[in-house]
């Protein structure tokens, strides 16, 4: 019986040692990047394990709480990545003046290996004016 133990801990460690060694192996197969300045921001990046993630974010007129004028920045973006039991995990999130607001949920719902997150074509007409 104990060496039936012994044998089943050496094999959870070879095999724990196998998957660390696989994530060390990660390669960048998608990498994007525009700083626009004062007008905003665009990234997406994808790895060879599956994780994903888009963001872009702009500036839009806003008052602070005094009723100054201010620049706001507003995000919209998603990651996803896959979970050791296969299954893809991820998050669709927009920021602004109102709090950060994020959907979570697995399988099918989140971003998709070469697409990217952008601004909803409706809020960037009222960012533009």
């Amino acid at each position: 019986m104990k060496l039936l133990i012994v044998i089943c801990v050496l094999i959870s460690v070879v095999l724990a040692q196998q998957g660390f060694q696989d994530n060390q192996n990660v390669q960048i197969v998608r990498y994007f990047y525009e700083n626009r300045g004062l007008e905003g921001y665009k990234f997406t990046y994808e790895l060879s394990d599956g994780q994903i993630r888009s963001e872009e974010g702009a500036y839009k007129d806003g008052t602070d709480v005094d009723g100054n004028p201010v620049k706001i920045l507003v995000v919209q973006g998603a990651y996803s990545h896959v979970a050791p039991d296969g299954e893809t995990y991820w998050v669709n999130y927009q920021s602004d003046e109102n709090g950060y607001r994020p959907k979570t949920g697995k399988g099918v719902g989140g971003i998709k290996p070469g697409e990217d997150a952008g601004i909803d074509p409706n809020l960037l007409k009222s960012l533009v004016g």
